[in-house]
């Protein structure tokens, strides 16, 4: 098991490539499905991902993964996608 979370000082290498895969190159800021991928140990294939998004006052808000993360999630495999909503 792996998390990440949102940056918006960094950035990784498949957060580049999928960003420019689906024709968003300006999405260079790390989110955090990918930043839990890119954790995972060389032959780990995950079969689910759970991306969950807080607002202030603790009440779960829309998390449904972006273009950019679909791509990666898909090209990773992962069956089960869920978000908070």
């Amino acid at each position: 098991m792996t998390t990440g979370e949102n940056s918006y000082e960094k950035t990784h290498p498949l957060q580049a490539k999928f960003a420019v895969q689906v024709g968003l190159d300006d999405k260079i800021y790390l989110h955090a499905e990918i930043s839990a991928l890119s954790k995972l140990k060389k032959g780990q294939k995950p079969h689910r991902i759970f991306v969950e998004r807080y607002k202030e006052n603790g009440d779960p808000g829309l998390a449904r993964p972006c273009k950019v993360c679909q791509a990666a999630i898909e090209s990773h495999g992962i069956a089960l996608v869920e978000w908070t909503k």
